[in-house]
């Protein structure tokens, strides 16, 4: 007599282990040993979740669950377990797992599952990075805000033998360390831009001198930043190209699921004092070479060189570059190489956030301002330290370190006023100072000069936000996620602040809860939570304000907020208030 069979909704979890063959071959005993410890723990963890594990292949194995928040925190539970050589066995290696879970209706006959989530998550699993969860939508919505799990948006993604894209969380413990650097995902099944498009794909640094990787990335930057500047042009933001640093992806495939008409590769070799430098322009549609550069030049005249390439770009994309674009562009190259170099350096201490890195990126920032003084990029990043130093508190006298990014932001625009980054340094000084139609109308410059750049157009929606501008906030919000789909917090940050402005306390807990480090938005979400009537959440994100603000209190905090209608001060303190955070 055939199984009885029977539909219901269940979540599914699809896990298998990274390199089972080639652990196999190379220590059959002890892969044997540690796979049935595996099973184990998965056994373990399902039942206490309360689901069942369906199948267990000899790398892979199938459960579902009933419910959906039980099924991301068991997945979480068997990766934090199996990171960890098995009990009694510190000789053995660990295995690891990618996980993927989805939620759907399925067909349950005998212990036979099949539907449609049992494929998708079978899908997301492949795309998982070993020791990875990752999730649907549909499972990351009916988890819903929670204080346990946090989930990073990774995009909407085309998966093998799916009809249509699928939106893909990557999921975690909310007391977790957060993943600043994280990285997110191609978002598939982008429309091509009506203007000529083009990503700048990392620049490769070869050869033995260790600062051939350090140029290659800081001309990536300049290529991109001065790319940016053509309004005939559409370039994707950098933290989108570097997103696929290292990946091995072809050019035509990035330029395809960032939607795009073009994608430039190079590298970068560096002998002695000589360099050459080697690009090639490819159409994404074909996978064709549009066509190829070469330059070999002293290592002093590096500069010069993607002056030139640039130039050639925007050329060959826009069909023009207005004269005085080429006149800047000339003019730039000029800049000596060791204050460059120092520059370069001190960006990537700067992207790490922390206090330490913010002082070495100011240290080399300020080597490269004494060797060049006239070096006014290098003055906009100075205050961009300062600027960190006020915002997360990392100074013993916050107002001088606002006074001194101000004056540094002024130096960098009075040296090139032609400069996108010193008017925008500018203008988020003035926004903290409560300067807002000030910091609004540097913006407003730093956007005509650089209109492509991504990070300016979501500052601005911050600005426009305590404007009382915040409709207008989400439509530049939305601009600058097309520009740079792999976008940082500060992206979705400017956007909740829009949607809490315009009493959309639902999105504003949806949007914090896609941020790779949602602690940040503690004291919004208190506050959203609270004026919508969740009292019990509200006080738990009011917890962790607390905790990560000991001295935090409401009155401290409303009057650093710059908001030009003292209404919405008003509205921000009393969810604050409501949520139970000290007066």
């Amino acid at each position: 007599m055939p199984p009885t069979s029977c539909v219901r909704a269940a979540t599914v979890l699809h896990a298998d282990l990274e390199n089972y063959t080639g652990r196999l071959a190379r220590d059959p005993n002890g892969t044997v040993a540690t796979l049935k410890s595996c099973r184990s723990v998965f056994a373990a963890c399902v039942a206490a979740a309360g689901g069942r594990v369906v199948n267990q292949a000899a790398d892979s194995v199938l459960a579902e669950f009933g419910d959906p928040k039980s099924g991301v925190l068991c997945a979480l539970t068997i990766q934090t377990r199996l990171a960890e050589p098995p009990t009694g066995r510190a000789d053995l290696e660990p295995l690891r797992y990618r996980v993927g879970l989805d939620h759907g209706e399925l067909i349950a006959e005998g212990d036979e599952l099949y539907g449609l989530a049992v494929n998708r998550a079978a899908r997301i699993q492949e795309i998982a990075e070993p020791g990875e969860v990752l999730v649907s939508a549909s499972v990351q919505e009916r988890v819903g805000q929670s204080p346990e799990i946090a989930f990073l948006d990774e995009g909407l993604l085309r998966l093998k033998n799916l009809p249509e894209p699928v939106a893909v969380f990557r999921a975690r413990r909310a007391d977790a360390p957060s993943d600043a650097a994280g990285r997110r995902r191609a978002v598939g099944g982008l429309a091509l831009p009506p203007a000529p498009s083009i990503v700048v794909l990392p620049f490769r640094g070869l050869g033995v001198d260790p600062r051939a990787r350090l140029l290659a990335e800081g001309l990536t930057d300049e290529v991109i930043a001065d790319l940016s500047r053509f309004r005939d042009l559409f370039v994707i933001g950098r933290a989108s190209a570097f997103a696929y640093r290292d990946q091995g992806r072809s050019p035509a495939a990035v330029g395809h699921e960032l939607g795009v008409h073009y994608a430039l590769d190079g590298s970068l070799v560096l002998e002695a004092d000589r360099v050459r430098l080697t690009t090639h322009l490819i159409e994404t549609a074909t996978g064709k070479v549009a066509w190829s550069e070469r330059w070999e030049r002293r290592v002093v005249d590096l500069l010069q060189a993607e002056a030139d390439l640039a130039r050639r770009l925007a050329a060959t994309l826009a069909g023009r570059v207005e004269e005085h674009e080429q006149k800047r562009l000339a003019s730039g190259s000029g800049r000596r190489l060791e204050a460059y170099g120092h520059l370069l350096i001190g960006l990537q201490e700067l992207y790490r956030y922390t206090s330490d890195s913010n002082q070495r990126a100011r240290r080399a920032f300020t080597r490269a301002v004494e060797i060049d003084p006239g070096y006014a990029r290098a003055y906009a990043m100075l205050s961009r330290t300062h600027s960190y130093d006020w915002r997360y508190r990392w100074s013993s006298d916050p107002a001088w370190s606002l006074d001194e990014a101000r004056l540094l932001a002024e130096r960098a625009v009075a040296i090139d006023p032609a400069d996108a980054r010193g008017h925008a340094e500018l203008a988020w000084v003035k926004l903290h100072a409560k300067d807002v139609a000030g910091a609004l109308e540097s913006y407003v410059t730093a956007h005509r000069l650089n209109p492509n750049d991504p990070d300016i157009l979501a500052l601005m929606a911050d600005a426009l936000v305590y404007a009382g501008r915040p409709s207008e906030a989400l439509e530049l919000v939305a601009r600058a996620k097309r520009l740079n789909p792999h976008y940082p917090d500060i992206y979705l940050w400017s956007e909740a602040d829009a949607l809490f402005a315009l009493r959309r306390y639902e999105e504003v807990v949806a949007v914090i809860g896609r941020m790779r480090d949602p602690s940040e938005g503690c004291r919004l979400l208190a506050a959203s939570h609270a004026l919508a009537g969740r009292p019990e959440e509200a006080r738990r994100y009011a917890e962790l304000v607390l905790r990560r603000q000991p001295g935090f209190t409401v009155s401290d905090w409303i009057a650093t907020q710059p908001d030009i209608d003292p209404a919405e001060r008003e509205h921000f303190r009393a969810g604050l208030l409501l949520a139970g955070l000290p007066p």
